[in-house]
């Protein structure tokens, strides 16, 4: 499509495109030959110009020689050249006139180490009172600069240097004496660099000879060497007093030999070294100058200001000028065609226009008529042509009367002189005397300052105003429709502007009519459901198709209505799209009636699929499964329940009866419930059958008819409790079993240890006795040693006695373990305990506070007694020596629990022995008199009464007991035994 364009412009506009491409490429040719004049120019000149400056570089530099051998002529014509003369010799040069950019003219002298000493010292007394010859190291020949004018300050950092020192100034030296012919040295140092504005520098040197000799060989000339006159130069102040800024369009780079390594750079015009350069320029040359026995490299480089010379500017204005001239010849040919084709399709359009159209002048005369025209009227032009054209189609009326001229509006507007947009609607007369109606537009045409013309257009309405009338009475129709319609109804066009409204959309939104139309719809919507009805509505207006939406629109009294809106296009006659007629419909009380549907679906959904039980839904017509839910899926290995029948997905219930009991629910219509029902089931789905049980009740549902439809199997499976009920029983047994052997086997012990202590009794009496008995036959004859042995004796006796108590005393205990509980009061059992330690309290001064919130208590008399007892004796037994033992007693409830606590501020037990406290015998604290069975038997009552102890202690600051009795309070009993 695209290439087919292209042609026709091509075709049409080809003597414009031709007449372009012959002058730009006209112009391209004339660019092209001068440009590379241009060019060719520019390297002639550049060429010009670095030989231009190389030669004027290679001049200064011989006019500073030949100032030198000036100065050696100076020494040969005298026998001797003072300070004095040297410098006169110089200011009559006028060098730094003459020939600006040289450093200076020196003269050096050769020193043999005898003379050193006298050369020093000469110098000094002419008043250069620091000078040395520099370095001071020793060495076996040395050179001195004496002479140096202008001996300025920075030349005279140089007086007493010696050159021959430096390899590099040494090298040159040693070149002018051997050839007798001036040397330049390579890059150097100078020595009257100050550290500001460093430059490179360099030497010319010429040698002198002892007697002014001219020696032939080298030997001769080194050893009648004398010195040198000399002359050092700064390359930067040189090369820029050579050159001026008659070079100022080139970069120059000057190279020391014949390397062109950064490091033997002598002098840039420019920080940027454009040899170096990854880009070179357009324009560049390479240069050798040898200037006595030395190398130099000069590099050339044209600067961008170079090139931008008029003559190479000039082939750019060529081409921007010709390309103008192109366009310009381009479009004056392009605007003449389309003018001469503009000119044609007026006339086209003109003969061919579906409207009709005439020319009138001043007087109303016609002088034009299209073919419509013709055809509207039924005149020809030639009828027509230089008559009224209101006396031949505008002279009566539809009744018949006659229209006078003056009163025509065309005629008026004419005799106006101002061009009117205003369309007037008249009645016509044909040539066969019949009458049509006609809209006309008057069109002024000036001549000069006044309107000589009008352009009349007309158009036959005849069947427009029919058809209007027609739309009228439809619309009348529509209206008487719409607004008895049980819908509100609004017609939107393509702007979506709002252009009518019917009843019930006025006494639904409590907007008047004015309100509604245009934009008013778009406020009676809900702001959250406006983007997404007008994302849906732009996409029907772009499509021209229909479209329905669910939305809020706000009732006359402020209420939100939920409303399903239908939105269907509408076209005009001729298939033109006009826009949409949209139809709502109040659906609120349907959306609350579907929300609560859902939440109870929802509900029953959620309680299906979460609920702890195996649920399935059975239909009654084949037995196929049509629910079940996760956890009924997963007893079966989540194989494929629904869908298939009862046997398709349990092959391995069959010959179960659990069958059986689901077709008789489907027969009876009674529900089946069953307790641990026992069945086989495959869980995984690979053949292996598991026993397992359940609790299963099966409901049937009825239908309308009050049979049933289907079946809701609900389960619960309670294998793990048959299971663990079956071995609750296995282990009861065993435990019964192990209880009466363990009670035997404490019979026994019990038995051996009363018998023991009992049988044991007998002898250590007779054993204490017998000890008495020698103790005080052999008293006073008795030894130290011998003593000490009965006394050993004795302290044995004593401990094996309280042994066999301690064993007697576990036998009670353990005969007491089950002994009947009472109730008890705290403070009475507390009291009674008292009364048995009360001689201990009173030997210690304790100090013994109590605080029983929970005063009563279920217990054994005997047991409780005996926790009290040894909790608060070993409070009073075990404290500090050098304090005031303080004793606190509390009791409280803690959960299922009286809690019994005892505090001291005793001796305290070290970190990591409190449970060695409850061993058997153990004791920590030995200065005290014990067994260590105390604590023991404690531990085992509260144990055995299904309670624990706990202890807290901090060595040297005291421990806390708490006895945890699995009681609660007995109130009741306590009053009632107290009354």
């Amino acid at each position: 499509m695209k290439l087919s364009k292209l042609v026709a412009f091509v075709r049409e506009y080809l003597i414009a495109i031709s007449s372009f491409l012959l002058i730009f490429l006209l112009t391209l040719f004339i660019y092209s030959e001068t440009k590379k004049k241009a060019l060719e120019r520019n390297e002639k000149l550049f060429e010009l110009k670095a030989v231009q400056a190389t030669q004027a570089l290679e001049l200064r530099m011989r006019d500073y020689t030949q100032i030198l051998v000036g100065a050696k002529a100076l020494f040969v014509a005298s026998d001797t050249v003072t300070r004095e003369d040297w410098a006169r010799y110089y200011r009559t040069l006028k060098l730094e006139e003459n020939y600006p950019g040289l450093q200076g003219v020196g003269y050096t002298h050769f020193v043999k180490p005898r003379e050193l000493s006298a050369h020093v010292n000469r110098f000094r007394r002419e008043g250069f009172q620091d000078f040395a010859i520099r370095p001071e190291n020793s060495r076996s020949v040395y050179t001195s600069i004496i002479y140096l004018e202008p001996l300025d300050e920075r030349n005279r950092r140089a007086i007493g240097y010696d050159m021959f020192s430096d390899s590099t100034r040494r090298s040159a030296m040693q070149m002018a004496r051997d050839t007798r012919k001036p040397a330049l040295s390579g890059k150097v140092r100078l020595v009257q660099e100050t550290g500001v504005d460093e430059q490179a520098g360099f030497l010319i040197y010429l040698p002198i000879y002892e007697d002014n000799a001219e020696p032939e060989s080298i030997k001769e000339r080194q050893r009648l060497i004398k010195g040198y006159v000399y002359s050092p130069f700064r390359a930067k102040d040189l090369m820029r007093a050579t050159w001026g800024s008659n070079f100022s369009d080139l970069d120059i780079e000057v190279y020391d030999g014949t390397s062109l390594d950064k490091s033997a750079l002598l002098y840039s015009t420019d920080s940027v070294l454009y040899y170096h350069a990854a880009k070179k320029r357009e324009l560049d040359m390479l240069n050798t100058l040898s200037i006595n026995n030395q190398t130099w490299r000069v590099y050339f480089s044209a600067k961008p200001s170079f090139v931008r010379s008029a003559d190479t500017e000039l082939p750019y204005f060529i081409l921007l000028g010709g390309t103008i001239i192109s366009l310009l010849m381009f479009f004056i040919i392009w605007s003449l065609i389309n003018t001469r084709r503009s000119n044609s399709l007026k006339q086209t359009i003109t003969d061919n226009a579906t409207a009709a159209l005439f020319i009138i002048d001043a007087n109303g005369i016609c002088t034009f008529m299209n073919p419509a025209a013709e055809e509207m009227t039924g005149f020809e032009f030639s009828e027509m042509q230089n008559r009224s054209l209101h006396k031949m189609v505008h002279h009566s009326r539809p009744d018949g009367t006659p229209y006078p001229a003056a009163e025509c509006p065309l005629r008026n507007a004419l005799r106006s002189g101002v061009t009117s947009k205003e369309v007037y609607e008249e009645v016509f007369v044909r040539k066969d005397g019949s009458f049509f109606d006609v809209s006309c537009a008057v069109h002024l045409i000036k001549d000069g300052s006044r309107e000589a013309y009008a352009i009349i257009e007309v158009r036959d309405v005849t069947e427009e105003k029919r058809a209007q009338q027609a739309i009228i009475e439809s619309e009348a129709r529509f209206r008487t429709m719409a607004d008895n319609a049980p819908v509100i109804i609004t017609i939107l066009d393509v702007w979506k502007q709002s252009v009518y409204v019917n009843r019930q959309w006025l006494d639904f939104t409590g907007q008047s009519f004015e309100d509604s139309i245009n934009f008013g719809w778009q406020q009676i919507i809900h702001p959250q459901d406006m983007p997404g009805f007008e994302g849906q509505y732009n996409g029907a207006l772009a499509a021209e198709s229909d479209f329905s939406a669910e939305i809020r629109m706000r009732r006359h009294d402020g209420q939100y209505r939920w409303m399903v809106v239908t939105c269907t296009p509408r076209f005009g006659t001729d298939g033109d799209f006009l826009g949409h007629i949209s139809s709502a419909i109040d659906i609120t009380d349907i959306k609350e009636a579907d929300r609560k549907v859902k939440q109870n679906a929802e509900l029953l959904q959620k309680l299906f699929l979460e609920v702890p039980a195996l649920v399935g839904l059975i239909r009654a017509s084949d037995e196929q499964y049509l629910l079940a839910n996760p956890l009924y899926r997963k007893l079966f290995g989540n194989r494929l329940l629904v869908g298939k029948t009862l046997r398709e997905a349990h092959s391995e219930l069959e010959y179960q009866g659990i069958f059986e009991e689901i077709r008789k629910v489907f027969d009876s219509g009674s529900a089946y419930v069953g307790k641990e029902v026992p069945l086989m089931i495959d869980r995984h789905n690979n053949g292996s059958l598991m026993q397992s049980y359940f609790n299963i009740v099966i409901q049937p549902l009825m239908d309308a008819k009050g049979k049933p439809e289907a079946v809701l199997i609900f389960a619960v499976e309670v294998t793990e409790l048959v299971d663990a009920r079956t071995k609750l029983v296995s282990t009861n047994e065993e435990l019964s079993l192990k209880n009466m052997e363990l009670l035997r086997t404490n019979n026994d012990l019990d038995n051996f240890v009363y018998t023991a202590s009992h049988d044991l009794k007998s002898p250590i009496a007779n054993m204490e006795g017998l000890s008495n008995l020698l103790r005080d036959i052999l008293e006073g004859k008795l030894e130290g040693e011998d003593k000490q042995l009965l006394d050993m004796l004795a302290e044995a006796i004593d401990k094996l006695k309280r042994t066999i108590a301690d064993l007697a005393e576990i036998t009670k205990v353990q005969k007491g373990l089950h002994a009947k509980a009472e109730p008890l009061v705290f403070e009475h059992v507390f009291q009674d305990v008292m009364l048995d330690i009360d001689s201990l309290a009173k030997e210690s001064n304790a100090h013994v506070e109590v605080d029983f919130q929970v005063k009563n208590l279920l217990y054994a008399r005997k047991n409780l007694r005996s926790i009290i007892y040894n909790l608060v004796s070993n409070a009073l037994k075990y404290r500090k020596p050098d304090l005031t033992p303080e004793v606190h007693i509390s009791t409280y409830l803690e959960g299922d629990y009286v809690v019994l606590r005892v505090q001291d501020n005793g001796l305290g037990i070290k970190k990591g022995q409190e449970q060695k406290l409850f061993n058997m015998f153990k004791r920590l604290h030995n200065h005290v008199e014990g067994t260590g069975i105390g604590l023991y038997i404690v531990k085992r009552i509260i144990e055995n009464n299904g309670g624990r102890i706990e202890l807290e202690s901090e060595l040297g600051v005291g421990t806390t007991f708490k006895v945890y009795f699995r009681q609660v309070p007995e109130e009741e009993a306590v009053q009632s035994e107290q009354a």
